[in-house]
């Protein structure tokens, strides 16, 4: 049976305070600003964007489809964002 050190609790602890909550609160303020189409799109670049934090946090190299796949769906969200910032534009 594996024990929970008190490194291993600190560790846990500051994912909670910092990754959690402090992103989560920092997303819905901000989501508050943005259609809910767009701040949804956003949201989903969490997960293509979990293996970069691995690799930086861990040196876990992710695999050539791991950054195929992520680089898909961050392109195809800045995509819809750079497409609506021109739709916004007013034409002259």
């Amino acid at each position: 049976m594996a024990g929970i050190t008190g490194f291993d609790l600190l560790i846990l602890a500051m994912f909670g305070c910092l990754q959690v909550a402090i992103g989560l609160t920092l997303f819905f303020l901000g989501s508050r600003l943005l259609p809910s189409g767009q701040a949804a799109l956003i949201s989903t670049l969490e997960t293509p964007l979990m293996p970069f934090w691995i690799w930086v946090g861990f040196a876990e190299v992710p695999t050539l489809r791991v950054l195929a796949g992520g680089a898909l769906v961050m392109g195809a969200v800045v995509a819809d964002i750079v497409g609506d910032i021109r739709m916004q534009r007013p034409s002259r």
